[in-house]
């Protein structure tokens, strides 16, 4: 393995060190990591040199992926996994040492995190992704806030076209200005909130939608009460939806209906509800549900898909990775489960 001699040891936060050596505790893992430590490989080279299947090696790269240990190559048809040079340059005590908060190390170390987010994120100056990490959508937010100017009110339009400057969900970013605690609403009318005075998640009004003026005070009731459908509809709609895998399991027999979405909100309950109906499309499934009542059965999520703040990251590439990883873990194709194909995904 080539070690660049000026190449400069990164500098890992707490989370990150912890996150390596999760990683390494594993002897599976540790094998893959002396394999790469001769060359690069794919997926299936080292699932054939070690003698395991390809789902689970990939399960392990994606592990070491997740803690930045490897880097991936995309070539025509495979993706080539290497090992990072800094991270295994580390020492065990770089590892370990936790680095005191508040010395100019310490924030140098924030001002490049910050230089990072806005790297990762914005192309010329628009947002091309939203963060998933909450610190890491903090500084998204604050980029936002420079373009409006203290005590001024706006309109939403205008919030709505200062927004869009920089990103076309302009829905979801005032909100967030609003839950954060940067911007204050009353009605449809916003304002800066200055830092001093900032709560994070609270919606400012103002003395005069307090005044219980006969008349208007019931209006505004009506009124806010029709907001806050409207804005728990919005929330729904724009909460960010997990994807993952779950299962229908036979507690008496084992058998279980495998199953996966990228969306777990639904699936579960749709069927449970055509099971207690009797029209589910299964109709083993349906059969035993029936024989052996509805208590012999679970309804269970098995695992979600890890949301990574990667502009390269595929929700639908992570949730095939899971799929095979779980159809070789469980067996669920009949006689053995419920499924009738490897084909789970709804």
């Amino acid at each position: 393995m080539a070690i660049e001699a000026d190449s400069p040891a990164p500098e890992l936060g707490l989370e990150a060190r912890i996150g390596v050596l999760k990683a390494l505790a594993d002897a599976s893992r540790l094998q893959v990591v002396n394999a790469l430590l001769e060359r690069p490989h794919c997926a299936e080279e080292l699932a054939e040199r070690l003698g395991r299947a390809p789902s689970t090696v990939s399960f392990h790269l994606r592990k070491l992926d997740e803690a930045g240990l490897v880097t991936k190559r995309k070539t025509q048809y495979y993706l080539v996994y290497a090992l990072r040079d800094d991270v295994l340059r580390l020492s065990l005590r770089e590892l370990v040492t936790v680095p005191s908060a508040g010395d100019g190390p310490a924030r140098r170390r924030v001002e490049r995190a910050r230089g990072q987010v806005m790297r990762s994120f914005f192309r010329g100056g628009v947002l091309v992704q939203m963060p998933k990490q909450w610190r890491k959508r903090r500084i998204v937010l604050e980029k936002f806030l420079a373009r409006f100017e203290v005590g001024r009110r706006y309109s939403e339009q205008e919030v709505n076209a200062i927004i869009q400057a920089l990103y076309p969900d302009h829905c979801t970013i005032r909100r967030m200005l609003v839950d954060e605690g940067y911007m204050a609403r009353d009605g449809q009318v916003y304002e800066v909130i200055e830092a001093g005075t900032r709560m994070s998640g609270e919606t400012t009004e103002t003395p005069e939608a307090a005044t219980g003026t006969p008349g208007v005070t019931e209006r505004k009731a009506g009124e806010s009460t029709m907001e806050t459908r409207k804005e728990l509809k919005r929330q729904y709609l724009e909460t960010p939806k997990q994807a993952g895998i779950f299962q229908v399991k036979n507690t008496v027999n084992g058998k279980v209906l495998l199953g996966s979405s990228t969306n777990l909100h639904g699936p579960l309950n749709k069927h449970r509800f055509m099971l207690s109906t009797g029209g589910h499309s299964n109709q083993e499934l349906q059969k035993d549900w029936k024989l052996h009542g509805a208590d012999a059965f679970t309804f269970e999520v098995l695992e979600v898909v890890r949301q990574k703040d990667d502009p390269g990251f595929s929700l639908a590439d992570e949730l095939t990775l899971l799929e095979q990883i779980w159809l070789e873990k469980l067996s669920p194709l009949a006689p053995r489960g419920y499924n009738t194909s490897t084909r789970i995904r709804e």
